[in-house]
């Protein structure tokens, strides 16, 4: 892992690749090109959908990464790293992009001005803080798929732990935007390519729901006080409605022990705003579409926390089991649609640069053009001199 070998090579394969990825995409995509095909000799053909136009933004550039692999909307069925299949049980709510009606909320009252830290003036892949990568994620799943994003500098509260902020400030969100998107810094998306409205449609968003959370883990610290597992609020969907306001404004104001004795409890004790939710607001707004419950093993934990529960975070990873780990996760997010388009292009471009010899014979330094006999004959003993690739 970090220390091991394996760990410094991926580092330094992070830190070379990922800052030469705008380059890469600008130099690739700068005019609206056809392709050339293969040469007859090469076993498939590679098309690019994607032309630019004269604007090389960073949004451009993220575009033409991502968009031409989108997840659609309305499909009925993601296959996973894995090759696991996740169907939809029904007919999709959400058939068209939400663009701006969704808002990805980042919300924090710390400055945030450290060295490796998101507000900094500077930012380098070495030595940034793993929460940096989680909110740039945030941002950068955002312009993947068209929504509004926003970074909240929270007021304080003087009489609370930090985390509550989340509260009023998702509440203020929900007046200007249909649904909001609310993860915490060690929250991210394992597939950017999928749209929150296929999630939305997979986890069955009803007109009547007012927000999604995944369940904690199965063990003791995770239990509330009527024997029931605890809604993890770092990962909420919300969705724009009198009773979602209702709920907020009951949540936010829980500590007060007007309506909820003993909730004052939770302002600096474990879990802070989230013991809040599972020991009072959740038996509270118990309709049947009012909370939906997401599956621990698809939108919390991670692989490295698969021994606890199943949760490995199929969709959304929450680090809590270790959060160095985001920052690695970022450069994966990215690895992993950078290097099938750098393949792509290796194959557009073969004609450039792949010369076949392969139909010569080397005779000391000299090349030899082959007869159809000999073609045949070599064809035979095709590498017979020759090992396998790694060995």
């Amino acid at each position: 892992m970090p220390g091991g070998p394996q760990g410094r090579w991926r580092r330094v394969l992070l830190i070379a690749t990922v800052p030469m990825l705008c380059a890469f995409i600008y130099y690739s995509y700068r005019s609206n090109y056809r392709p050339a095909s293969l040469p007859s000799t090469s076993p498939s053909s590679y098309h690019n959908n994607v032309s630019l136009p004269d604007d090389h933004s960073m949004t451009t550039v993220i575009k033409a990464l991502y968009e031409p692999i989108l997840h659609p909307v309305a499909a009925a069925n993601f296959t996973d790293d894995d090759s696991e299949v996740y169907q939809l049980s029904g007919e999709p709510r959400f058939k068209e992009k939400l663009g701006k009606k969704v808002l990805v909320l980042d919300i924090d009252s710390r400055p945030l001005t450290g060295a490796g830290q998101l507000m900094n003036e500077e930012l380098k892949w070495k030595g940034m803080r793993p929460l940096s990568a989680g909110m740039l994620s945030h941002y950068t799943y955002a312009m993947i798929h068209g929504y509004d994003y926003k970074f909240v500098r929270a007021p304080d509260y003087e009489d609370r732990w930090g985390t509550w902020v989340k509260v009023p400030m998702m509440k203020e969100a929900l007046k200007t935007h249909d649904y909001v998107l609310f993860m915490d810094s060690d929250v991210m998306f394992h597939h950017p390519h999928v749209p929150l409205e296929w999630l939305m449609n997979y986890w069955n968003m009803t007109k009547d729901t007012l927000v999604m959370l995944s369940i904690d883990p199965d063990e003791p610290q995770n239990y509330d006080s009527r024997g029931n597992r605890y809604l993890n609020t770092g990962f909420i969907i919300a969705q724009q409605s009198k009773r979602t306001q209702e709920m907020y404004k009951t949540w936010a104001e829980c500590p007060s022990d007007v309506r909820y004795p003993g909730c004052s409890r939770w302002k600096l004790e474990m879990f802070h705003e989230q013991a809040a939710f599972g020991n009072y607001i959740r038996y509270d707004y118990d309709r049947p579409e009012d909370i939906r419950v997401l599956p621990c093993v698809e939108a919390n934990g991670a692989p490295e926390a698969i021994n606890r529960g199943g949760c490995k975070g199929t969709f959304v990873r929450h680090y809590w089991v270790d959060k160095g780990l985001v920052s690695k996760a970022l450069g994966d997010q990215v690895m992993q649609y950078f290097l099938p388009r750098l393949h792509q292009l290796y194959h557009q471009q073969a004609s450039e640069h792949i010369v076949d010899a392969k139909g010569f014979r080397l005779e000391g330094a000299d090349l030899i053009e082959l007869t159809k006999e000999e073609k045949a004959a070599i064809a035979k003993g095709a590498g017979k001199n020759q090992k396998d690739e790694g060995f």
